[in-house]
């Protein structure tokens, strides 16, 4: 795969979409998008944009700071003081700051005593989705001053729904310090669980996709609809799910032993980074050894886009402010 840099530029503010004939179909082309890579438009057929963040500061109105932990595999509590907008873009910090034992909004119970702090960020419950794009231009920390991390953009969610079993639906993108020239495309799912290893028995759909340098701008994009996922880095396609693959049909893949579907429910959409404890920091995350903190992973904006086909009601407020930015 051609591995591709891009420098940073300065970006605008709001979008404006304008119509280009394209063979039988008309898109609409971002006139005023925000730094990516060449060739990018910002315009994909079958799908709306409903969100253009640019992080120029930080919107309580679209999303939440989280208070908990990444399970028992994370050695840093997120904490607000770790989420921090600073000259145009999201900074989620890691930094040896004491922690002292107490109460976790996100996971309703208390929580011990932490080192380190980290930064979590989430879409607001209002604001959850099914189906659509989700892009961001993301920038890892420096390889030479961190080794042992895990920076992220995911889809997620853990409950059940009115009458059903409690499902664990998560799609992700995940960059690691162990590997600054690679990125983890998975999906999750799970029931009735939330143990990670219990997800396996509906398989195992990690890959881990060489793409060169994550430590520099990068355009990570999920794609997600109905009977597949895709994943994409600056624009071209490394990775697609289909529902067929992940069926059973003609026979399970190792380890799955049940069928697994394409998620469906509601979702939040998140960003995190955190550092792994010592006991899975070789296998996930990487070695700690040549961490140098504060460490800080970037966002430099993020969009949202909705499928079409199954528009996002809950979002029409939200895209009508942003079309009102240029009528």
């Amino acid at each position: 795969m051609q591995k591709l840099e891009y420098p940073r530029a300065a970006l605008s503010l709001a979008s404006l979409m304008l119509p280009l004939a394209l063979g039988s179909c008309t898109v609409m082309v971002d006139t005023n998008s925000p730094d990516a890579y060449p060739g990018y438009t910002g315009a994909y057929a079958g799908f709306s944009l409903v969100l253009d963040e640019r992080f120029d500061s930080f919107n309580e109105a679209i999303w939440a700071k989280g208070d908990g932990a990444v399970g028992t595999e994370s050695m840093c509590r997120f904490q607000d003081r770790a989420v921090q907008i600073k000259d145009g873009s999201l900074e989620l910090l890691v930094d040896e700051q004491h922690v002292p034992k107490g109460w976790s909004e996100d996971h309703q119970k208390t929580k011990e005593a932490y080192d380190y702090v980290c930064g979590e960020v989430r879409t607001r419950p209002e604001l959850r989705l099914r189906y659509g794009r989700i892009e961001t231009r993301m920038q890892a920390p420096d390889r030479h001053a961190a080794s042992g991390y895990i920076s992220s953009l995911f889809t997620y969610v853990n409950e059940s729904s009115d009458r059903d079993v409690r499902r664990w639906e998560e799609i992700d993108i995940e960059l690691e310090g162990g590997r600054p020239d690679k990125f983890q495309a998975n999906l999750i799912y799970g029931l009735d669980t939330i143990s990670w290893g219990e997800t396996r028995r509906f398989g195992a759909w990690e890959d881990k996709i060489d793409i060169g340098p994550v430590d520099r701008w990068r355009v990570y994009a999920i794609e997600w609809l109905p009977a597949r996922i895709s994943w994409f880095v600056d624009g071209q396609l490394v990775k697609t799910l289909t529902a067929d693959d992940i069926d059973c049909d003609p026979m399970c893949i190792a380890p799955q032993l049940e069928p697994t579907p394409i998620p469906h429910q509601l979702t939040d959409v998140m960003m995190n980074f955190w550092i792994p404890n010592d006991d899975i920091q070789d296998v996930f995350g990487g070695n700690k050894h040549a961490n140098r903190y504060p460490m800080r992973a970037r966002y430099d904006w993020l969009r949202i886009y909705q499928y079409d086909a199954e528009p996002l009601k809950n979002w029409a407020t939200l895209a009508k402010q942003q079309a009102a930015k240029h009528p």
